[in-house]
């Protein structure tokens, strides 16, 4: 047993030594491979029709993208003129519905990637379309709609998303400080005796106590979620992988997807349900069969 776990550990750290060689010597712009996983279906608050997936059912479609730096030549107002090309990789996206294997025909689409303002851990924002054409393909009544459909997410490069970490730690600390306030005082073991009711003066004195506890709470939590927006959480949880732009790699965390609609107003974009992202990693097989 001591044998085997040295073996796979020994291996483990030399696979990372071949994969940090393979990252120092590719180009900062060559294509990066990455899957992403649509979970279509309906979402709070979306304005998407009535009856558009109204079952509650989910649809996963798993897409395998060649992110590349190569110009796009879509013009879009959304993605912009200065977008970088996306191109699937391998056989057609597909999933499996009551009348068997769906296929989805993908056009190749666009991505930009903005830096914020001065950085310091700040997110960046990815903005990213896939067109999908051909006869519309659903699973019961959740359907891939046949049009664009956009994707957003923050992204951060690996120093920026150590500086967003650290610049996070503050709001984490004073959130679960007043959280643990809290508990304590309304522990039976080690809290306020004053709320057992004895002294009606003392009851009311702890009542407001207890609601200054719970507003500064809730004032840190509030504060925790908007430096949510800007910085990492749980930052050493992400993955991270190769992305065109730069030799350090990138940590995507995706926020909205939608599709364009018309409307009395101009236009609006509807939430069709969430995704998720994972780099595909050159030396994966190898490291799963270590």
């Amino acid at each position: 047993m001591t044998i085997n776990v040295h073996t796979r550990f020994m291996s483990a750290v030399l696979l990372y030594l071949l994969s940090s060689v393979s990252a120092l010597s590719r180009s900062p712009w060559s294509p990066g491979k990455w899957r992403f996983s649509m979970n279509l279906g309906r979402e709070p608050g979306t304005r998407m029709p009535s009856d558009w997936a109204a079952s509650g059912g989910r649809l996963v479609l798993p897409i395998d993208l060649s992110v590349t730096s190569d110009s796009s030549d879509v013009d879009d107002d959304v993605v912009g003129r200065a977008s970088r090309r996306l191109e699937q990789l391998g056989p057609p996206a597909s999933f499996v519905s009551l009348d068997g294997v769906q296929y989805v025909d993908i056009r190749d689409g666009a991505w930009k990637i903005e830096l914020p303002p001065g950085k310091k851990g700040r997110a960046a924002k990815l903005t990213f379309f896939l067109d999908f054409s051909g006869t519309a393909v659903a699973k019961n009544d959740v359907s891939v709609p046949s049009e664009r459909v956009y994707f957003t997410a923050n992204c951060w490069r690996e120093d920026e998303l150590d500086r967003g970490a650290r610049a996070l730690t503050p709001f984490v600390a004073e959130y679960e400080g007043a959280q643990e306030a809290l508990n304590q005082a309304l522990s039976h073991e080690t809290g306020d005796r004053r709320l057992d009711g004895v002294d009606p003066l003392g009851t009311l004195a702890a009542s407001v106590d207890m609601a200054g506890l719970v507003a500064s709470r809730d004032d840190k939590l509030r504060a925790l979620r908007e430096a949510g927006k800007l910085y990492p959480r749980d930052a050493e949880k992400l993955l991270e992988g190769h992305w065109p732009g730069a030799s350090e790699w990138l940590a995507v965390v995706p926020i909205h997807m939608a599709v364009r609609r018309k409307s009395m107003l101009g236009e609006d974009f509807l939430i069709v349900g969430t995704w998720e992202v994972e780099p595909i990693y050159d030396d994966k097989d190898e490291f799963e069969e270590v």
